[in-house]
């Protein structure tokens, strides 16, 4: 059978980007949140893919992104046993990011990678599994089948002792360990309540910091983290100088609603950023002003959920459409309460924690859109966090919720799959109104306050480790 290359198979350049986020180990929820396209449109270019390319699994199309040069190295992903805590349990794989002490930063795209632990379901797939990979995959079935045997014995017969660690940085004054956490370059200045999102252009890929209190008042400054040179970089200030707000990607805009004024009181004004042109645009307000509230992105659709209107801590659920530039009432969250974290999983949106006149909850509530039709509640009680806490921040990486930061103290780790909680052994100490944002299998935490000052700092936390699967190649 004659080889496949990139110039026998046509791959539009889509495709391409799709196949090499699945080479990195992403599932369709994080390319679609990437993309910012919906699930089943990536289900649909998967299909094609697989299609043209001839395989029958991830694997298989990891493999092809190998040999065609998609991708560069081969490694393979094992998700962490919910049981173990995240620090001593071998799983997901991806590239180091840059240590400012450890000379010049990786590429941007992290290695192949592919989840053998936990596989997620295949596009069509076979009644029964193959032994090995067909010629199709272009590296010797029988090859493969060695190297995963030998990725899966290390695994079964790891030490279960960890390595020493290597010298740790501090954060808030606790030590943590090294192998999870790395410092990177800090904020140009404290910040606290600001947006922070992730943005990819022109082959590069950046996090945004928007606005947040750097001082006594709310700031209108915007800054930009170059995730391969780390380094940061200026960028036109935002409009509206506001606090207590969140950011989202649609498309090629980052939108910042609402948020707290210098006065104190919560504002309707909706602005978005457009990272490839450095500007700003003004968009329809908010049905009411909002600042603290909860922030989700879903189809292709803005959620704001809850926050603080000036008065008061508020229920509603607002979905935005930015093809309309149109606002519209959902159904309200059973709880009111401001200063919640919020992530997607799957299908749905949890809102977890945050406060109300009462100080702050525990409560766990999730949100599914596709069920807000008005027949019966798309709302859902699931098991509380562990103790009551707010102004704290949330990632979801493989299936687990990762809340960090505020009243908590801790790493809360939360399996949406078993609706159970667990906390990391990892200390974190009580920053506020810190931010943080998933990309691969790393979490990158960016600011915040403690009892004393705002905080500059920003870390990368390994969220899951990666064992190494050789390839073979006949």
């Amino acid at each position: 059978m004659p080889t496949m290359t990139n110039e026998t198979i046509q791959i539009s350049e889509r495709e391409r980007e799709i196949l090499r986020l699945v080479a990195t180990g992403a599932t369709n929820q994080q390319i679609a949140s990437q993309l910012n396209i919906s699930i089943n449109t990536v289900k649909v270019h998967l299909r094609n893919i697989f299609g043209k390319i001839g395989a029958a699994s991830r694997t298989e199309a990891t493999l092809y992104a190998v040999r065609t040069g998609l991708v560069s190295v081969g490694e393979a992903t094992l998700a962490p046993p919910p049981a173990v805590a995240v620090a001593e349990a071998p799983a997901e794989p991806e590239t180091e990011a840059a240590d400012p002490g450890a000379g010049p930063p990786p590429a941007e795209l992290a290695p192949p990678a592919e989840r053998l632990a936990r596989p997620e379901p295949e596009l069509d797939p076979p009644a029964a599994a193959p032994a090995g990979l067909s010629r199709r995959a272009l590296l010797g079935g029988a090859g493969l089948a060695i190297a995963v045997a030998a990725a899966l014995l290390f695994w079964i017969t790891r030490p279960t002792t960890p390595a020493p660690p290597s010298p740790t940085p501090t954060i808030a004054g606790a030590a943590v360990p090294g192998p999870s956490w790395r410092s990177l370059a800090s904020l140009p200045a404290g910040r606290a309540g600001f947006a922070l999102a992730s943005f990819s252009y022109e082959g590069k890929r950046y996090l945004y910091a928007i606005g947040g209190d750097l001082g006594d008042t709310p700031s209108e400054q915007a800054v930009r983290y170059d995730l391969a040179t780390n380094t940061w970089a200026a960028l036109s200030p935002k409009p509206t100088a506001v606090s207590d707000v969140q950011a989202v990607v649609i498309g090629n805009r980052v939108y910042v609603p609402g948020g707290r004024l210098g006065s104190g009181a919560a504002t309707d004004t909706f602005e978005a950023y457009d990272p490839q042109h450095d500007r700003w645009a003004k968009l329809k307000p908010l049905p009411q002003p909002r600042s603290g509230y909860a922030l989700a992105v879903m189809e292709g659709k803005l959620y704001l959920l809850g926050g603080w209107d000036g008065a008061a801590y508020r229920p509603e659920v607002w979905q935005y459409d930015p093809d309309k530039d149109e606002w519209a009432a959902r159904t309200a969250m059973p709880t009111a309460r401001a200063f919640a974290a919020a992530a997607v999983v799957e299908n749905a949106i949890y809102v977890l924690g945050g406060e109300n006149a009462g100080g702050a909850l525990a409560v766990n509530e999730r949100y599914i859109p596709s069920d807000d039709t008005g027949s019966g509640s798309p709302w859902a009680t699931k098991l509380p966090l562990p103790a009551p806490a707010g102004h704290m921040s949330a990632a979801w990486i493989n299936d687990q919720l990762f809340v960090l930061g505020g009243s908590a103290g801790q790493v809360l780790v939360y399996n949406s799959s078993s609706d159970q909680w667990r906390a990391d052994k990892i200390p974190l100490a009580n920053l506020r109104d810190l931010r943080v944002l998933a990309i691969g299998s790393k979490i990158y935490i960016v600011g915040g306050r403690d009892p004393g000052a705002l905080s500059a700092q920003v870390y990368e936390y390994q969220a899951i480790y990666s064992v190494l699967l050789p390839v073979v190649v006949n």
